[in-house]
């Protein structure tokens, strides 16, 4: 019994720890490089791929690299703590599990990648041309992502709800910050992706927390469950 109540008390301590270093790490990463939105003049893509140090905007899409892998250990983990005994919160772990896979694919695959590549390119000859068409691919990348993350969101929300192992600050909140994620999509050109991430930032990081103060009720919950069984 003491072991299976300390390894669920462990397992909801990573899934806090995770969750807010996804977004330590994703915020640090971000903040060490700049980028051009989608339609800016030539003037901005330069300044922002083709000037200043090229080591120091790698060493940040690395952090941001390791941010996903980050937030890919979180994602599986909430599934497995909210699967709850339902089939209805077995189904919605499945959609946590799969989302968040399919949200790192997409910006490990295309995201980080056209903008990674278009600093290291914007250092080494690439015209301005080409660089704008990485970046462009870069933004197209994550407003896709977008819409993932809103289903993931949302999924989070509902598996917290279903198995009542998170706090109601989750679940509630997590409906309206999926919706407004996937709001963001068509309203990119308005400049509602990076206010919707924003929101999302702040609700992943309530998410961590409460995981965290889960962490602390675990012992109690466990011992009613065995005490049902029993």
């Amino acid at each position: 019994m003491s072991a299976l109540i300390e390894g669920r008390r462990g397992l909801w301590r990573a899934a806090g720890i995770l969750a807010i270093t996804h977004v330590v790490l994703m915020l640090a990463g971000i903040s060490m490089g700049k980028v051009a939105t989608v339609g800016s003049k030539p003037a901005a893509y330069v300044a922002a791929y083709m000037d200043g140090p090229v080591t120091e905007r790698l060493a940040g899409a690395c952090l941001v690299c390791a941010s996903f892998l980050v937030f890919l250990l979180a994602a599986t983990l909430f599934a497995r703590l909210l699967r709850g005994g339902s089939e209805l919160g077995h189904w919605w772990a499945s959609v946590i599990a799969a989302s968040g896979a399919i949200y790192v694919a997409m910006t490990l695959a295309v995201a980080l990648p056209g903008v990674a590549a278009a600093v290291y390119d914007g250092h080494h000859g690439a015209s301005v041309g080409i660089v704008t068409a990485l970046s462009d691919l870069h933004y197209f990348a994550t407003f896709a992502s977008m819409a993932v993350l809103g289903v993931f969101t949302m999924a989070l929300a509902a598996a917290a709800q279903v198995s009542g192992a998170l706090s109601r600050w989750v679940a509630y909140p997590g409906y309206v910050v999926g919706v407004l994620c996937l709001a963001a999509v068509p309203g990119a050109g308005l400049g509602l992706v990076d206010n919707a991430m924003l929101i999302w930032v702040i609700w992943f990081v309530v998410t961590g927390i409460a995981a965290l103060r889960t962490a602390r009720t675990a012992q109690v919950q466990v011992r009613a469950t065995a005490a049902v069984v029993s």
